[in-house]
């Protein structure tokens, strides 16, 4: 026995937006049990960001349930084939219940990246760190009213959801007011998209790894173009057929939702994915040349590889520390005697890549970000 035996208002758009939830949810699901582990028995960095997401993901993950619910009472379906079923109350209900928690699912997103980003920025970049401040408070602040407004469309309230009381119902303002929060909410992921890959662009590392992580961080710009899409189809709300046209717009919703979970997972899994990428990546640093890594608290191992090169060589490589705000120290040696002196004049730290294991340097991606000036 099927789905349309059990509900008779299942189909259209329902099976398909069905199916992707299912799919897009178990994806970022898995992504988050593997930040939860990487966060548990790896490194201790991203507390806070890791709690906005598991936030983000409770309310995605019953966005999805109750959006489940809505498409087997008729979500995505016609709204002649809900009413001739029966269904048109259950599918009002489970729908506009669906909107509360998508509502309140879509600002926390966005925060839980912010987070993870203002940690990743550090102290660096007081600018970006102001910034990824504003456009949290942004969606919080601004989806306040629109998590209200679904509520009070209606007068009474319970309106909304019965099927004889529907012309008590004016949803103009709620949906004019979601095209300026889905605008706002499209913006914020576009940039949260590319301020990530503005960290990375400086770093001295290997080109293949760098633009991969570029762009599997950047994919937020495709949660920003589902935001659009979903933006435009709130005008279905207010339409003839409105049950087949929210499958629309749900479908590219929950596309925006688990998407802004699977990009912000991707950059704290790393560490359980880079022994799989050494055969692609090439170190910056000359094999050949000894090499000394600062565990964050100015010690220095020194390491040899390969025969030494005639006159004086210094390399300092810098590892960054998976404690949270570790000061990161450079050094010089002067290699056989030599009596010339090689110095590195250090820039400003520009960002934090918690790439690595467990604060070891061996397991941190190592990210010189100094301009080499020899002086003979």
């Amino acid at each position: 026995m099927g789905l349309h035996d059990s509900f008779p208002a299942y189909g259209g758009r329902g099976p398909s937006d069905l199916r992707l939830g299912i799919v897009l949810g178990a994806i970022a699901t898995i992504f988050t049990a593997l930040r939860v582990y990487v966060r548990i028995r790896m490194n201790k960095f991203g507390t806070t960001s890791l709690i906005w997401a598991l936030a983000a993901w409770l309310l995605t993950t019953v966005t999805q349930i109750f959006a489940i619910i809505s498409i087997l009472h008729g979500l995505g379906n016609h709204i002649s084939i809900v009413q001739k079923m029966g269904e048109l109350h259950n599918y009002l209900l489970y729908t506009w219940i669906t909107v509360f928690f998508f509502n309140m699912a879509i600002p926390v997103g966005k925060v839980a990246v912010a987070a993870f980003l203002i940690e990743l920025n550090s102290q660096s970049n007081p600018k970006i760190r102001r910034s990824l401040i504003v456009v949290a408070a942004l969606n919080i602040i601004l989806n306040i009213p629109q998590i209200l407004m679904a509520w009070f469309q209606c007068s009474p309230p319970s309106a909304l959801w019965d099927p004889l009381h529907q012309n008590q119902c004016n949803h103009t303002r709620s949906v004019y007011y979601t095209y300026f929060v889905g605008a706002v909410a499209a913006v914020s992921d576009f940039y949260l998209a590319i301020i990530p890959i503005t960290m990375l662009v400086p770093l001295r590392m290997d080109r293949k790894l760098k633009w991969g992580l570029s762009f599997l961080m950047g994919c937020g710009i495709f949660a920003g173009a589902a935001a659009i899409v979903r933006t435009w189809a709130a005008k279905f709300i207010m339409s003839d057929d409105s049950s087949y046209g929210m499958g629309i717009l749900f479908c590219w919703g929950e596309v925006e939702e688990w998407l802004v979970l699977i990009t912000m997972s991707i950059p704290p899994v790393w560490p359980l994915f880079r022994p799989l990428t050494n055969q692609f990546i090439k170190y910056t640093s000359d094999r050949s040349q000894p090499q000394y890594k600062y565990d964050g608290y100015g010690q220095s191992t020194p390491t040899t590889r390969g025969h030494l090169a005639d006159g004086p060589i210094v390399t300092t490589t810098i590892s960054i520390s998976s404690h949270k705000g570790a000061a990161m120290t450079a050094g010089t040696v002067d290699e056989e005697g030599s009596d010339s002196l090689s110095r590195y004049e250090e820039e400003p730290e520009t960002s934090q890549m918690p790439l690595g294991y467990n604060g070891h340097p061996e397991g941190w991606m190592e990210m010189p970000q100094f301009n080499e000036q020899k002086r003979t």
